[in-house]
């Protein structure tokens, strides 16, 4: 019997040593481990063990890579041994990749449950980036459910554990997050808090200023004086903007009074039918032609958003996983 288990271990070791090498460069050149772990013959990954590793390892490395899957068939593996005999890390990478799968298939309500998993094993785990994670990704399923408070919570939780572990650009993105969500409750003091805390990460972490930008933006003209939000966006009136990004520059427009330039910045803009970016455009549209007294215009765009946000609504209505943990 001895001479047999050591056999099966000699065979093996080839395989985990690769699979090692794949997950040491997982985070720094996720493009090698992925190859790495495309290179390792089918015929190699017969036992539970090896294939349940092997499946969260591709997994991981198609994540990091930005190749979004939308089937079990690569995971499946790992969620039949880990979710039964795996460690709380093992049990907490599967969830999350889990819930990573039903969100790329638009299927919240399991991701929820996925993610809730997860997180029940924030107590007994040690990978404090991949628990940073889930809170991010369950954070954007209660963004999507209006639940503000929920994921500013998110953001914060993960914001912290990225901070423990010097992952600063990830920290200043959580924190951004959650600065947003101030926003949206017209919270200027919390606001003015995270925001303090953002710009002196920035300081620390030039890099980070780039997800700075949106956030300040969207600061600015929520709660600056017209002349705080007239310098902002001369200054900015150039450079290349994302629909939401110009969406905040026309409502900035639009309080400091150049109606005209508002509207021609909207109609750029072609946000996707029925989702969040056509309900702000819509919005927005209704509150430029509301201030410039165009009321029949603006009670049109007013029918439009209050129909998108019915069917929006209603569509959260069939989600049925309980949103708290």
């Amino acid at each position: 019997m001895t001479i047999v288990v050591f056999a099966a271990c000699d065979r093996n070791t080839p395989i985990l040593e690769q699979m090692d090498m794949a997950e040491n460069l997982m985070n720094t050149k996720p493009d090698s481990a992925l190859t790495l772990l495309k290179n390792i013959p089918v015929t190699n990954r017969k036992s539970k063990e090896i294939a349940a590793r092997y499946a969260l390892l591709k997994s991981m490395a198609l994540d990091k890579n930005y190749i979004d899957t939308t089937t079990f068939d690569v995971l499946q593996p790992a969620i039949d041994h880990y979710l039964k005999k795996g460690s709380p890390d093992e049990k907490l990478r599967t969830y999350y990749y889990q819930g990573r799968i039903y969100q790329n298939q638009g299927d919240d309500d399991s991701a929820m449950q996925s993610f809730l998993n997860a997180i029940e094993l924030r107590q007994k785990v040690t990978d404090s980036l991949v628990l940073a994670h889930t809170f991010v990704a369950q954070g954007t399923l209660y963004f999507k459910q209006y639940k503000t408070n929920e994921f500013i919570r998110n953001n914060l939780e993960a914001a912290k554990l990225y901070g423990v572990i010097g992952k600063d650009i990830f920290e200043i993105k959580s924190y951004t997050n959650a600065l947003d969500g101030y926003i949206i409750l017209n919270d200027k003091s919390a606001a003015d808090s995270l925001l303090s805390i953002c710009q002196s990460l920035v300081k620390k972490h030039p890099n980070g200023e780039a997800y700075l930008f949106s956030s300040y933006l969207s600061y600015t003209i929520n709660f600056g004086s017209p002349k705080e939000i007239k310098e902002l966006l001369t200054e900015y009136k150039d450079i290349e903007l994302t629909n939401d990004d110009a969406m905040n520059i026309a409502q900035g427009y639009s309080k400091i009074g150049e109606y005209d330039k508002a509207m021609n910045i909207l109609a750029g803009i072609s946000p996707a039918a029925f989702t969040m970016n056509s309900l702000k455009y819509a919005s927005v549209k209704f509150n430029i032609l509301d201030e410039q007294g165009k009321y029949k215009e603006a009670l049109h765009s007013y029918k439009e958003f209050s129909a998108m946000l019915e069917r929006y609504q209603s569509e959260l209505i069939f989600q049925k996983t309980p949103m708290i943990f």
